[in-house]
């Protein structure tokens, strides 16, 4: 009987044989780096799409970016000004305040260091005494 015509088992190779007289390893292989590239291809063309769509986008959001700082800096100006100002006044305040308690304090040392030499006087023997 010819193995040929068993039922099961006609020119096609069973499973697990070389195809063609390639392996089964080499077809695997062949077959991953087909899908693969496939995968690739479409891959590519999403970030093409994503790229032609975000540009715009990304542009308006830039444009937004610039329109707000351009009003942030606009306030700011008088707000600087007015803080510029108001500095200015309270190191007026401050520096007079400064001189006076400087004032104050020499004012005190002197009079600590008269109050010291009139004790230390007061403490000393008079020679005032008649002599024997």
């Amino acid at each position: 009987m010819n193995t040929n015509d068993k039922p099961g088992q006609g020119d096609q190779p069973a499973a697990g044989e070389p195809v063609g007289g390639g392996s089964p390893r080499r077809e695997q292989v062949e077959r991953a780096r087909e899908m693969g590239e496939h995968w690739m291809s479409q891959l590519q063309e999403m970030i093409d799409q994503a790229g032609k769509t975000a540009g715009p986008v990304l542009r308006d959001v830039a444009a937004k970016a610039a329109e707000l700082a351009a009003v942030a800096a606009e306030n700011a100006g008088p707000v600087a000004h007015k803080a510029a100002n108001v500095t200015e006044h309270v190191g007026d305040r401050l520096a007079a305040r400064s001189k006076d308690l400087a004032a104050d304090l020499r004012k005190a040392a002197e009079a600590a260091r008269a109050q010291s030499a009139a004790s230390t006087n007061d403490a000393e023997p008079k020679d005032d005494a008649p002599k024997s």
